[in-house]
């Protein structure tokens, strides 16, 4: 019968290999850069974290540790007027290596519907229409951007624009534009055919907090039976 593990050492330490350092620890303060004891490879469980700072690792050395936090997957969620949709997908990675981050957002506008000329597109009837927030402690600082359309959308319009920086989540299916605050265009890249291999690249870039939606560029009323975009973001 197995039994649970007890910490006894007062200074977090869950495990140490002889020749190579600790392995394993915990604690409320993430060991400062140039420790040493911590072997390459090392996890820390940071107790006092938070959503991008709750997990470590030692890229460093068992004489000079350098300790990166590590961001896994599922830190980014849509609204609930996008995620209901029927046939809708929109997914989320978010990966750190070293100091870089790196986004992809891949929506597949099947069961949304657009609406009219710079009105939000979402399910029909429903708020929180956002694809997304950017958060720096998930994203880090974003320095670079693009969507590829890996497939033509049909039934809705085709010209599709991508906001950010909106300071609500709240955004609703038919809304205006204006009903959003700080929004600000990312990319008006008219109407989109499919072209999974010309990526193109945003014109600005996603300011931190803020959420994302997309956007009837021209105005067709009708709902999406097909259309995937690809979302990169690159941050640090």
């Amino acid at each position: 019968m197995s039994e649970t593990l007890n910490i006894q050492s007062a200074d977090g330490i869950i495990c140490r290999a002889p020749g190579f350092g600790i392995l394993a620890l915990f604690g409320k303060t993430v060991p400062t850069a140039g420790g040493v004891g911590y072997a390459t490879g090392c996890v820390y469980n940071h107790t006092d974290g938070g959503a991008g700072t709750a997990f470590y690792i030692n890229e460093g050395t068992n004489t000079s540790c350098s300790f990166a936090n590590v961001v896994l997957g599922g830190d980014m969620l849509p609204g609930t007027g996008i995620s209901t949709g029927v046939g809708t997908v929109c997914a989320h990675k978010v990966v750190k290596a070293g100091a870089l981050y790196k986004t992809e957002i891949l929506v597949d506008m099947t069961g949304l519907t657009s609406a009219g000329a710079n009105q939000i597109i979402g399910k029909v009837g429903q708020a929180n229409c956002h694809i997304g927030q950017i958060l720096t402690a998930v994203n880090g600082t974003i320095k670079y951007g693009q969507i590829t359309c890996l497939e033509t959308p049909v039934g809705g319009d085709t010209d599709i624009d991508l906001y950010g920086n909106a300071d609500e989540a709240t955004g609703a299916q038919a809304g205006a534009l204006t009903t959003l605050t700080g929004e600000a265009i990312l990319l008006n890249h008219g109407a989109w055919t499919a072209a999974a291999a010309t990526p193109i690249a945003l014109s600005a870039l996603p300011d931190p907090d803020g959420y994302l939606y997309l956007i009837d560029g021209t105005g067709t009323a009708v709902i999406y039976t097909a259309g995937i975009f690809l979302i990169e973001l690159w941050g640090v």
